[in-house]
């Protein structure tokens, strides 16, 4: 019997195997159900398709793509290898035809629409049929807890029994450790190889911007146009967003070919646009999520994601289709809060398609989805490493070397994992000792706590979790009791977004419990082995959320109550401010509504009158007074100072 290599270079003419298909490939040859997690890209067709080959005999794909399904048996039937397809394409004579094939004892590759096995007419032949192994593409649909839950495929696992259950492989791009589980029961795999080739597309540089007005999006998009010259896809996330930004690009970019993609549109329409897309040079696909599963144009040269998407799952899978040839490509996010406003209306209308839902479920689902949410929040507005962010969220532990992402750029080049730092940021020997402190914390606690706990501990606040599981023994208990313990929960938050802690959970379903334990790289930095990645350059506070020391107004941060206790500040009900002080306010307020106007924020986002009167009365002179201000702080000031600094002295610089 020839060699998998003479296989490989005679039936498709490549000359040799990328990593991890060679061992995916041996595996389903003998026997065994395997599950094969892939980046884009990474040849994961190749895994069925060539064991399919080896073993002869009929094997089954079912795939939610038919425009991919007429892709890859045309390609098969090039290298005369037997291939068909079922699905609603299919004239139903031409489906009858398919069938009978069958019937007759048809051997190679038959690719299949999940909801094609609820058909009649499939179904009298189901159980008749021979299957030499069963492939299931795009697995993550199984999981009704994932970003793109297909009821039809949930049915699988029941379609896999009356086939006699044959040997199976599930394969996906994007699925999270809850999601293979998902996977694995609903196919009913036994006792499955599960094979990670890693979720890293070094050649990807990842990019986010916030753009509060679409004047600006719009500028900024035309702006990276014409900075690209090769093909691209441009996300939306409405119909009516796509039709608009294809109408703005097809005026302002005459030189290129622009084509839109939607579900509203005719299916000849968009399967032309899909055809054209993958055929013109330089092309731009204006789209929804509707559009690029299965599309496989190698030389994408960029992918934008003109809203949020509403996952880390689509985010990637979306912007993994750049790159495909193994070239440097872009993937820029730009979103702004509305993108969120829009995101949560999209939840709350989960379960609206069901006949009969389960409410029980349709809450879990949408706190499931509000917590990936806010999850893609925080990777847009990081400033940490971004291409560590997305392998940490997939619990992939990859080290990331010579990183392109805007912040690793930013940093000169950092990577969060080496430990390596930007030749222009040195982070300070305080730094260092802080940061090594908090991870020795949450060595000690093993990975059975939480923030909030790790933060008492550090502090040495004893509460009744302290004492009841003797955490007040710890040799690190209030080894930082000079903060306080909400500084603290920031603190060990900045840590675990570094990179150096992750959160995990250990909760029942739909009953989540996080708790914090050390990634690899936090072992090396606790072990001073590396430094802490530049990020954590300001981790050390400066004079805020310390407790009080004497009556140093820096040693007493901004709590009130221990100010007003040494006379530093009186009551505020006892103060009246003056005509000058009301003026100051006054011009706050007009600085605050047109910050809000412009961030799309409510007013008291910005702040509360009372941090306004605050800030009247004490008329700081700089950022460094402003941060003192009791509401303010380090991160509003970066945001806001400018402009309620420039209201406080008033139009003539006063």
């Amino acid at each position: 019997m020839p060699e998998l290599r003479e296989h490989l270079q005679s039936h498709f003419g490549l000359d040799d195997f990328r990593p991890a298909q060679r061992e995916v490939i041996e595996e389903v040859l003998a026997g065994r159900d395997v599950l094969c997690v892939m980046p884009t890209g990474a040849g994961k067709s190749l895994c069925y398709q060539l064991p399919a080959v080896v073993q002869g005999g009929l094997t089954i794909v079912v795939s939610p793509l038919i425009s991919l399904m007429a892709d890859q048996v045309q390609q098969l039937r090039d290298e005369e290898i037997p291939a068909a397809l079922l699905n609603s394409s299919l004239t139903p004579g031409m489906q009858r035809e398919v069938i009978n094939q069958l019937a007759d004892g048809f051997e190679g590759l038959l690719y299949v629409a999940p909801e094609r096995f609820a058909a009649p007419s499939f179904q009298s032949v189901l159980e008749k049929l021979n299957v030499k192994l069963f492939a299931v593409d795009e697995a993550h649909c199984v999981s009704q807890w994932g970003h793109d839950f297909r009821p039809e495929y949930a049915q699988l696992g029941a379609v896999r029994e009356r086939l006699g259950s044959p040997p199976t492989i599930a394969l996906t791009a994007t699925a999270t450790e809850d999601v293979r589980n998902d996977i694995m029961t609903a196919l009913g795999l036994r006792e499955p190889k599960i094979v990670i080739t890693g979720f890293d597309r070094p050649n990807l540089s990842y990019e986010s911007r916030r753009l509060v007005k679409q004047s600006e999006k719009d500028q900024a998009l035309l702006d990276l146009l014409g900075a690209e010259t090769g093909s691209g896809i441009v996300y939306c996330s409405t119909r009516k967003g796509v039709d608009a930004l294809t109408s703005m690009l097809s005026q302002e970019l005459r030189d290129r070919p622009i084509f839109a993609y939607h579900a509203g549109m005719d299916q000849a329409a968009r399967t032309a646009n899909q055809e054209r897309f993958m055929e013109t040079p330089r092309a731009i696909a204006v789209a929804t999520n509707a559009f690029g599963m299965g599309i496989n144009k190698p030389d994408i040269r960029f992918v934008v994601h003109y809203n949020l998407p509403g996952t880390m799952e689509h985010y990637y899978q979306e912007a993994g289709r750049a790159g495909r040839d193994g070239l440097q490509s872009r993937c820029v996010l730009m979103f702004s809060y509305q993108d969120r406003v829009l995101q949560e209306f999209f939840i709350d209308k989960i379960g609206e398609e069901r006949e009969k839902p389960d409410l029980e479920v349709i809450d879990e689902l949408k706190r499931r989805a509000t917590d990936k949410l806010d999850l893609m929040m925080r990777y847009a507005q990081s400033h940490t490493c971004r291409r560590r962010s997305i392998l940490q969220y997939f619990g992939d532990e990859s080290e990331v070397l010579d990183c392109a992402c805007d912040i690793c750029q930013r940093e000169g080049g950092a990577a969060i994992d080496t430990g390596s730092h930007s030749r222009a940021v040195v982070v300070p020997d305080e730094v260092v000792l802080l940061t090594r402190q908090i991870l020795s914390a949450i060595a000690r606690l093993r990975g059975k706590f939480g923030v909030g706990v790790i933060a008492e501990v550090l502090s040495g606040v004893r509460t009744e979790r302290t004492e009841r599981w003797q955490l007040d023994q710890l040799s690190v208990f209030g080894l930082l009791k000079q903060y306080a313990t909400k500084r603290l929960i920031a603190m060990v938050h900045r840590v675990i977004e570094s990179g150096l802690a992750r959160q995990r959970d250990v909760g029942e379903p739909g009953k989540p419990i996080y708790v914090v334990e050390l990634t690899t790289a936090g072992v090396s930095v606790m072990k001073g082995e590396i430094p802490p990645p530049t990020s954590l350059v300001d981790l050390v506070p400066t004079g805020r959320g310390t407790r009080a020391s004497g009556t140093n107004p820096r040693a007493m941060g901004t709590n009130p109550r221990a100010r007003r206790a040494t006379g530093i500040e009186p009551p505020e009900d006892d103060y009246q401010p003056d005509e000058e002080a009301m003026e100051r306010f006054n011009r706050l307020r007009v600085a605050r509504a047109e910050l809000a106007r412009l961030r799309q924020l409510p007013a008291y986002v910005i702040c509360h009158d009372s941090t306004l009167k605050l800030i009247a009365r004490h008329a700081p002179h700089d950022a460094a007074a402003l941060e003192q201000i009791k509401g303010m702080g380090p991160h509003k000031v970066k945001l806001y100072g400018e402009a309620l600094l420039s209201a406080l002295r008033g139009s003539n610089g006063e």
